[in-house]
């Protein structure tokens, strides 16, 4: 794989690169890494690759014709071009999949306010953001993609690791050991111990979801599960709204009923009556005719709202619903 970069500040990636895997990676022939400058397309005698914005406005905003030079040169016929920006796709592992199969890469580390959008639009394949968070620039970045990215280059690791790892398949990976069996008290489970393969693998996949499940969750519901896995999911609990004694008395008094005031803050009707009863508020007449009337409920109920339908409309019970129903008749 051949990965281009260009930014302002090529010697950030010096240090980064120099040991571990992308290191060995590039020594092996496995990747070919450059970092190129964009200054070097700038056509000025001071090197000048950034201007004001537009309309106004603080910070400063890459050019777009070095940057544009710099792009069409760097990517010949194959490359592909990512943007590092805050404001791409949230970077992660299926992504960087897709982007270790191509055999070119370029990518763009955005600096200052961003890029010139005409840029964006005519040169760049793919934005990307590797978290919802503002950096300096899209050096980091760059440097989290090309790790990610380097590491699935077929010949770079032993495809073995790569097996069973955090966000394989949507999980998270399950907790590891190793020597010695017992250390500070704590005990290596024992059906690591017990050379029993099906029971490791199994207890891994359990131990994986059981870690989704409490550190992820929000991952669970796109994740690779079987019908028995995702059957045996904990049931999350439910949310509790913390509502203020003043929201419910201000509410009421506005004129809207304890079941639509109920309904808008997660609670019963009978919770928020007795909320209101020990605050003070005398509570309207509920002989009265409350919520809305049978004219109302009769024409949206022609347009085919069923009867649990139309009560969430409303913000009152389905009782109430049928009693307007019965009224239009």
């Amino acid at each position: 794989m051949r990965i281009d970069v260009l930014t302002l500040f090529p010697r950030m990636f010096e240090s980064p690169f120099a040991e571990s895997i992308v290191a060995r990676a590039r020594s092996a022939g496995r990747l070919d890494l450059v970092v190129r400058d964009i200054r070097e397309w700038a056509t000025d005698r001071h090197r000048v690759v950034d201007d004001a914005p537009y309309g106004g406005g603080a910070g400063m905003v890459l050019k777009p014709e070095p940057l544009g030079s710099a792009i069409r040169e760097v990517r010949g016929s194959s490359g592909y071009v990512v943007l590092l920006s805050a404001q791409g796709r949230l970077f992660d592992q299926a992504v960087a999949g897709q982007l270790a199969l191509r055999p070119h890469l370029v990518l763009v580390a955005g600096h200052y306010e961003g890029v010139d959008e005409r840029v964006v639009e005519a040169h760049v394949d793919l934005e990307l953001s590797i978290g919802d968070y503002v950096l300096t620039g899209g050096e980091l970045p760059a440097m989290v993609v090309i790790d990610a990215v380097t590491r699935l280059v077929p010949g770079v690791i032993d495809p073995t690791s790569l097996e069973h790892e955090s966000h394989d398949q949507g999980v998270l990976e399950g907790p590891q050991y190793t020597r010695p069996p017992e250390h500070e008290g704590r005990r290596v489970p024992a059906v690591l111990l017990s050379g029993d393969h099906a029971a490791i693998t199994s207890w891994r996949r359990a131990e994986s979801i059981r870690r989704t499940a409490e550190r992820r969750p929000d991952l669970l519901a796109q994740a690779r599960l079987t019908p028995a896995e995702r059957a045996r999911l904990p049931v999350p609990a439910p949310e509790r709204t913390q509502v203020a004694d003043e929201d419910l008395r201000l509410a009421y008094a506005s004129g809207i009923g304890s079941y639509r005031i109920a309904a808008r803050f997660g609670l019963s009707a009978a919770t928020v009556r007795l909320r209101l009863r020990a605050m003070g508020v005398r509570l309207r007449s509920r002989t009265a005719l409350r919520g809305p009337t049978a004219l109302e409920v009769e024409r949206l109920r022609a347009t085919g709202l069923t009867v649990r339908e139309l009560a969430r409309h409303f913000g009152v019970s389905h009782v109430t619903i049928l009693d307007r129903l019965k009224r239009a008749k």
